[in-house]
């Protein structure tokens, strides 16, 4: 039959190996409930309490500040993942 003393340090190394993996787990492991950026887009991971991030994530491409003269006189600029020309506006 095991002795008090012998059950006592068997509970104290199972406390001490929960602690340990707690600490790696929710400490070292970061954050579990969090956006992250998959593909240009912003997904949840778990329940995060913060609101979707409003900056773009991944590569950003900066557009060139060409503009495009359309048929009834205005101006459109590039915009798009693509930087691709606006549509003009429609002439009725």
């Amino acid at each position: 039959m095991l002795s008090n003393k012998k059950i006592f340090m068997i509970i104290i190394a199972v406390v001490v190996v929960l602690a340990v993996w707690f600490f790696i787990r929710f400490v070292i492991g970061g954050p579990e409930d969090d956006w992250i950026c998959v593909n240009s887009q912003w997904v949840k991971h778990g329940v995060p309490s913060n609101p979707m991030p409003t900056e773009p994530c991944g590569d950003t491409i900066a557009c060139t500040m060409e503009a495009k003269l359309c048929p009834d006189g205005s101006y459109v600029g590039r915009t798009g993942p693509n930087c691709e020309f606006a549509s003009c506006p429609k002439i009725k």
